[in-house]
């Protein structure tokens, strides 16, 4: 048996190297791998770090155990948790697909990146004159002390519902700008040059630096660097590329499929409220998914108390806002300051809320509850996460502990269901022999995007959608998207 830490990485060296032996495919089985890393991550998935020396000094009071006693503690610790099938059956066999995932990569233009870097440097230029005229100076406008300067001392917005920052001064994070931003024609400018700005610094230029002699980006993906289970991405970080604007549309564009293939998306619709109508019983949020409504409309007619037909848009993204902001358990203050309704409002909004949807109350008092005897929560699969801040006299520690409570068991199961297709799909292409057909080269949050050959692309999608939708079974039906496309930015 191969006991190690982070086997991703040795799995990339060998299969780089051409070594046959490296990983599952060689016929090997997941038990005759062992990740300490992930195996600690399952056992408690908030330590600060899941190295040899951090988890020595944590469970053994040493400077180096050897790998032999920390497989010994975490074997024993899985078995207890009942999270060996999690670890065996899904965290292991992932881990090559991860792998092969990263070497893979996903190709890009560079030229199509420095085109867009030159048109977004140029739009920059307009939106700083714009902002200087409006502030009627020169300012330095990624400074947030000289900014702050300008919009509440020089011209002196309103600061109504304004929060300050630890040093007590007034903050100018994007919260802020949103909530300001129509007392000034300023902050307009301000929130686009944001967006712009990061878009340009944290992608665009150094993207074209990461590109290979192949013309691929490689991310890295991190399988211990969340607490619910989700994957997490780095260097680059391909999950947070934006979207949404036409500027982030450009980027996405930049990122194509070699030629003969197209790229396809495939997306679990609302998979987190699906989870959470199931593990709830809610019997309307059911109802809905069952016959295929809108889930926002219908939750915008129950609070409003009016026919589907008379929901406006309005009351449908505000009844969208508090479906996807309870999975969070998202409070009046939250969903006051995302909604844009004033406090009273807000806590109205979530009453009437509660009082259509019983259950799904019933069931967050249960999980809170839980989470307070046992100091932890698990989702239906057996992945855990401590909680023992439930219990905490501080009322600001407690709450946060249980809002996480209320989220884990649901964004946990619908991390686990996204990585159990992804497993499958991987079996599937091997013994179809597709390996070079049908290249899964990104996991974004609840979507998997492909690679896919011109020549067997009908059937591959209809496959892997009818893998995706079946590979977990829950109270209401699974449902996944489906997009094809030359280029990134034609999967939105």
């Amino acid at each position: 048996m191969l006991i190690d830490f982070n086997l991703k990485e040795k799995f990339k060296e060998l299969k780089k190297e051409g070594n046959p032996s490296a990983g599952l495919r060689a016929g090997k089985l997941p038990k005759d791998y062992f990740d300490l890393g992930v195996a600690f991550w399952l056992i408690n998935p908030d330590e600060e770090e899941y190295t040899s020396e951090y988890l020595s000094k944590k469970f053994f009071h040493k400077e180096r155990a050897s790998n032999e006693e920390l497989y010994k503690f975490a074997q024993k610790k899985l078995k207890e948790y009942k999270l060996e099938k999690l670890f065996y059956d899904v965290e292991m066999p992932l881990a090559e697909v991860l792998a092969d995932m990263e070497i893979r990569g996903i190709k890009s233009k560079v030229q199509s990146l420095k085109s867009l870097d030159k048109d977004l440097g140029g739009q920059l230029q307009k939106l700083t004159k714009a902002i200087y005229k409006e502030a009627g100076k020169t300012f330095n406008i990624n400074s947030p002390k000289q900014l702050g300067q300008i919009l509440f001392q020089s011209l002196k917005i309103d600061i109504t519902g304004v929060k300050k920052t630890r040093g007590g001064a007034i903050s100018t994070d994007i919260g802020t700008l949103m909530t300001i931003q129509n007392r000034h024609p300023i902050v307009k400018y301000l929130l686009e040059y944001r967006e712009l700005f990061k878009l340009q610094s944290t992608y665009v230029r150094p993207l074209q630096d990461l590109i290979d002699k192949d013309a691929r980006v490689h991310t890295t993906y991190i399988q211990t660097g969340t607490s619910t289970g989700r994957l997490s991405s780095q260097n680059p970080n391909l999950q947070n590329i934006p979207t949404g604007s036409d500027w982030a549309t450009k980027l996405r564009q930049t990122f194509i499929s070699e030629k003969g293939y197209q790229l396809a998306s495939f997306d679990y619709s609302q998979i987190e409220l699906r989870v959470l109508a199931s593990l709830s019983g809610d019997p309307k949020m059911i109802e809905a998914f069952n016959n295929d409504l809108d889930i926002h409309k219908l939750t915008a007619a129950n609070v409003f108390n009016v026919p589907l037909e008379k929901v406006t848009p309005e009351m449908r993204r505000l009844a969208k806002t508090l479906n996807f902001g309870v999975v969070y358990g998202m409070g009046a203050i939250a969903f006051s300051k995302t909604s844009g309704l004033n406090f009273s409002e807000a806590k109205k909004f979530i009453e009437e809320y509660f009082n259509d949807f019983k259950k799904i109350k019933e069931w967050q008092e249960e999980i809170k509850s839980q989470a307070r005897t046992h100091g932890y929560v698990t989702n239906l699969n057996g992945r855990r996460r401590w909680l023992l801040e439930a219990t905490s006299t501080f009322r600001g520690e407690a709450a946060e502990a249980e809002r996480a409570a209320i989220n884990m068991p649901v964004q946990g199961l619908a991390a686990d269901i996204i990585k159990m297709a992804m497993v499958k799909i991987a079996e599937e292409i091997k013994k179809r022999k597709w390996e070079d057909k049908v290249r899964m080269l990104l996991t974004i949050h609840d979507e998997l995007i492909f690679e896919m050959s011109d020549d067997i692309i009908k059937e591959a999608t209809k496959l892997i959608q009818r893998l995706m939708e079946g590979v977990y079974e829950i109270e209401v039906p699974i449902r996944v998207n489906v997009k094809i496309g030359k280029n990134w930015g034609d999967l939105n």
